[in-house]
């Protein structure tokens, strides 16, 4: 099956606060059976193992960049995941379809145990923000 007959998105945040859309994936347009015990060893492991294997990260953060912009401006019409600050106040990576250099929210339908991670993907967030926030807006320490 080619690559391009799967869709499918990683929501929310990095790491432990990934949310995997098991039950919006599709291959060939037909639901697909995600191993999500899989997904989240792979997504947990991956960034150790670019860091012992090369060190660091050297494509992923500039071709996520060049993805964007090359959305952004119109040059192409594509899915890029950005952090946005959603409709229901959340601000987590979230799945954004340009079409002719202009974004639309593409939050995949979430069921509950994935609106669940949404949600705690949301409240891990907003405490970090809190937490730096008295730095750049006068605000008080938590």
């Amino acid at each position: 099956m080619p690559v391009d007959s799967v869709e499918g998105r990683v929501v929310g945040e990095h790491g432990d606060a990934a949310v995997v859309c098991a039950s919006a994936t599709r291959v060939g347009g037909l639901p697909a059976a995600v191993p999500l015990r899989a997904v989240h060893d792979e997504l947990t492991d991956r960034p150790r193992r670019i860091n012992h294997g090369i060190g660091r990260a050297r494509s992923g953060p500039a071709g996520a960049v060049l993805a964007a912009l090359d959305a952004a401006l119109g040059l192409t019409d594509r899915v890029v995941e950005l952090s946005v600050v959603n409709a229901d106040g959340t601000c987590l990576g979230t799945p954004l379809r340009f079409t002719g250099a202009t974004p639309t929210v593409v939050v995949p339908d979430l069921d509950p145990a994935e609106r669940r991670l949404w949600d705690a993907a949301d409240h891990k967030t907003r405490t970090a923000y809190r937490l730096v926030a008295h730095h750049t807006q006068g605000e008080p320490a938590p």
